[in-house]
């Protein structure tokens, strides 16, 4: 009998493991099938707008719906340790709406998301003469190059480390100059609390460089990367300057620009706009953030030939290069694209100066890829837009403009040839100022916004890229986001009324 029930026991404990066993398999993920995938799309994003306006001035801030749905926008104002909310806003598709913030002594940073139809979103900084601007970025980044920055005597550059979440992070800022990478122990571990801005000053730093990349390496947490450049003016208000004049070049820039962070380095990169003449000049700082050189050839539309444009670039390991644009194209406004091989992604930043009475200068992030849908929040009213279209490829292609989602006839059918660039006023177009602003075609282009004064073309003077859908939209080539069955899901609340 005692037999009995032992093999009993043993046959029920095998038949238990068994079940435990085929529950085990039944429970492990599937594979993933259109049924969990079909209703997973992009209907929400964040836009992170690092600091613009300084102490006695005034940013604007604009978002415009640039979908075919409706945009629910959520606004956060983060400085010093702590975030609060804006009253969310809805907004109609094509729509644009703008918030005034004035700066302080302390340094704000704020996080636009949208939720429904996608949303774009910029600054800009508007005073009598000059204005400053540039779109917030999409994400944080493990690693920001910041081309371009200059600390010589007269100029001065600023770093921003914007943190707004909710744990403190640590960041690596060293720099890449001409003649390599610099590190130094005093910014070899800075930290970033959250909910905070730091303000760090470059010339405090790295003094007396004509051409300097900033590269700001997260070691610790997430932080969003920006810079400020001041040309023609000193900065450093804690260093003596005895017997040291500031140079009194007429031709040479002044003014402030951003400094444009690239979080995503590429082997293609473009500018729409670029302009050299009597009283223009231009430049790109282009940074090879790799341990390995980077043959980068340069191409704009109009080139002239046997310029100095004709052979390739060679950039260092770590370094930075400076490529003057005076003299390379036969047309006043032109357009540029900068290729390197597939393993060595650089980032590069253009710089248009105005150097006649009214000095003034701009800076444009070069754009990773064209694409055929761009976009860009607004042009001011008393702006005198103009846009420029850049077809880098090798066929031609068909454009669309669209101000506010209305394209006028002018503008409904732009045939640009390849290598073709052309800078189109908006009043030639009839067009009021507004926005979005939005540049499609049947192939990708370059598209930017340039914006000065009704009175004076050098007033106001900025430079504004259109974005890319593929910013706000993903990558085509990324994988397609699937649904886990195994794990369980929650609705989570869009973050608009409750302040930290």
């Amino acid at each position: 009998m005692t037999r009995q029930i032992a093999l009993a026991l043993a046959a029920l404990a095998a038949l238990i493991g068994a079940t435990v066993a085929a529950e085990t398999v039944v429970a492990a993920p599937v594979e993933p099938t259109a049924q969990f995938t079909e209703d997973v799309e992009v209907n929400s994003g964040t836009w992170y707008c690092a600091p613009l306006a300084r102490e006695n001035e005034t940013a604007t801030l604009s978002i415009s719906a640039v979908g075919d749905d409706p945009s629910q926008i959520s606004i956060e104002r983060v400085m010093g340790g702590e975030s609060s909310f804006e009253q969310p806003i809805d907004l109609e598709p094509k729509a644009t709406h703008e918030v005034e913030f004035s700066g302080g002594a302390e340094t704000a940073g704020f996080v636009v998301r949208w939720r429904g139809g996608p949303a774009v979103a910029s600054w800009r900084v508007d005073t009598v003469e000059q204005r400053l601007g540039t779109s917030c970025a999409q994400s944080p980044a493990p690693a920001w190059v910041i081309p371009g920055a200059e600390t010589t005597i007269g100029s001065s550059a600023r770093l921003y480390l914007f943190n707004p979440f909710d744990s403190d992070a640590v960041v690596r800022v060293a720099f890449a100059t001409s003649e390599g990478r610099i590190n130094l122990v005093s910014s070899e571990n800075v930290s970033v609390p959250a909910h905070e801005v730091v303000d760090l000053g470059i010339n405090e730093l790295q003094p007396e460089q004509s051409d300097l990349g900033i590269l700001v390496e997260v070691e610790a947490g997430r932080v969003i990367a920006s810079g400020l450049q001041r040309f023609g003016q000193a900065d450093l208000t804690n260093v003596e300057l005895e017997g040291v004049e500031p140079p009194t070049d007429p031709t040479a820039p002044e003014g402030r620009a951003t400094l444009p962070a690239s979080g995503a380095p590429s082997s293609r990169l473009g500018l729409a706009y670029a302009a050299s003449g009597e009283a223009t000049t231009a430049w790109i700082s282009i940074v090879n953030p790799n341990t390995r050189p980077a043959s980068v050839t340069v191409d704009v539309s109009d080139a002239i030939e046997d310029s100095t444009l004709a052979e390739e670039v060679v950039v260092a390991p770590e370094s930075v290069e400076r490529i003057d644009l005076t003299n390379v194209s036969s047309a006043p406004d032109f357009g540029v694209t900068l290729t390197s091989s597939e393993d060595t992604p650089i980032a590069a930043t253009g710089f248009v100066a105005l150097t006649g009475e009214r000095r003034r200068v701009t800076s444009l992030a070069a754009v990773p890829e064209p694409s055929t849908m761009n976009a860009e929040a607004v042009a001011p009213e008393g702006s005198a837009p103009e846009i420029a279209l850049y077809n880098p490829g090798q066929v031609p292609a068909t454009a669309t403009v669209a101000v506010g989602g209305t394209a006028p006839d002018a503008w409904s059918s732009i045939d640009l040839e390849p290598g073709a660039m052309q800078l189109l006023p908006f009043e030639e177009a009839d067009v009021a100022a507004g926005g979005p602003i939005e540049a499609s075609a049947d192939q990708p282009i370059y598209a930017t916004l340039r914006l000065s004064s009704d009175e004076n073309r050098a007033d106001r003077f900025l430079a504004l890229p259109l974005i890319p859908a593929e910013v706000w939209e993903g990558s085509a080539d990324a994988p397609a986001p699937v649904r886990d069955r195994t794990l369980d899901t929650r609705p989570v609340d869009f973050p608009a009324e409750q302040n930290r």
